[in-house]
């Protein structure tokens, strides 16, 4: 058995650490290439819309740490019963609480039910502009109904999938402390902290 008297096994605690880390450090990865793309964006590139290729890269990337921010979530808040003392283990061990950014609802859902959520969201019929993939800044509502299917806000760090809008900082800074955490674990002998 994984967890005895609501904790984890301490010779298992490795097994958790090298699972979380495989989501932490494939997030980590997209959030540098992102990073690196801003970085290296000739002065007026925002001004004059980015190549296709780099917006795709970019949103690939965005939607890639909210897949892994949502698989993280699941270790620390399980979907299905008898799960509970595991996650509650990893929370205490890595400082969590509920109003952690990876808690979100919004951020699971957008990634575990997307197939579900795509159909409704093409059921209800699209009318007005509409904009499959997007990098700049928010646009102004000008009347006409638009429709960003991916898009990212760079004047507020708002990553949009299907209309819902994710803050992106306060998930990346979590993902990034959490990585952390679980390398200094992982070079500890597999021993996840406050255990």
């Amino acid at each position: 058995m994984a967890v005895v008297d609501g904790r984890i096994w301490p010779p298992y605690e490795a097994f958790y650490i090298h699972g979380m880390l495989f989501n932490a450090q494939s997030a980590f990865r997209s959030i540098v290439r992102i990073s690196r793309a801003f970085d290296n964006l000739p002065e007026n590139a925002m001004e004059d819309g980015l190549e296709r290729s780099l917006t795709q890269a970019i949103l690939n990337d965005l939607q890639n740490i909210i897949v892994h921010g949502a698989a993280l979530s699941r270790y620390f808040w399980p979907v299905r019963k008898g799960h509970g003392e595991r996650g509650a283990h990893l929370r205490g061990s890595l400082n969590i609480d509920e109003e952690n950014p990876l808690y979100s609802r919004d951020l699971r859902n957008a990634i575990e039910h997307f197939d579900e959520r795509l159909d409704r969201y093409l059921s209800e019929g699209i009318v007005g502009v509409v904009i499959p993939e997007y990098v700049g800044p928010k646009p102004t509502d000008d009347g006409v109904p638009g429709h960003l299917f991916r898009a990212f806000f760079t004047d507020v760090g708002v990553f949009r999938l299907l209309d819902i809008d994710h803050e992106m900082e306060p998930i990346v800074t979590e993902i990034i402390r959490v990585k952390e955490l679980l390398e200094e674990a992982d070079g500890n002998g597999g021993r996840l902290p406050n255990a």
